[in-house]
């Protein structure tokens, strides 16, 4: 696969690298197909769920629905109610995007800000500290962009030998 790396996730790569991973795909797909990035940040926030539950001790089986995991954590007081809305948001429009194959751009970027908002809190809360400053959200890149540079690239085969 190609570069994986993302101005809105790549700080969460200390931590683990499939939550990189999903996040940079989600911005991958968000223009070509806004479901599957909600899929996606489904996938991220499940991801990034468990490893809470793993930080605070209350890991229990990958194989735990997540809302159910959800709201052990809130229950436990592990995730703040802002946190766990966010969580909560992203299982809702994944679900959807999953079985219904719904999904906007906006609901697409929205996700994706809410899903960089909570890689920052579990950064902050499990890595660096509150002195945390990650910067301001990038909207993800347009891909007809790469593709409209490379096809205005001229091209050469006189490296290639026979």
């Amino acid at each position: 696969m190609a570069d994986l790396t993302s101005p809105n996730f790549g700080f969460l790569a200390s931590h683990d690298a499939q939550l990189v991973r999903l996040g940079t795909l989600a911005e991958r797909y968000f223009k070509e197909d806004p479901a599957t990035c909600l899929i996606k940040l489904r996938q991220y926030g499940e991801t990034l769920a468990q490893l809470v539950a793993a930080k605070a001790g209350l890991f229990h089986d990958a194989q735990e629905p997540q809302a159910d995991l959800l709201r052990r954590l809130k229950f436990d007081r592990v995730l703040p109610r802002e946190v766990g809305e966010l969580f909560h948001h992203l299982r809702t429009v994944g679900n959807k995007a999953t079985h219904d194959n719904e999904g906007n751009h906006a609901e697409a970027l929205t996700a994706l800000k809410f899903g960089r908002e909570l890689g920052i809190w579990f950064h902050r809360t499990f890595g660096a500290g509150k002195s945390f400053s990650p910067g301001a959200f990038v909207p993800p890149p347009d891909p007809t962009a790469a593709t409209q540079a490379l096809t205005a690239e001229p091209v050469s085969y006189t490296h290639l030998r026979a």
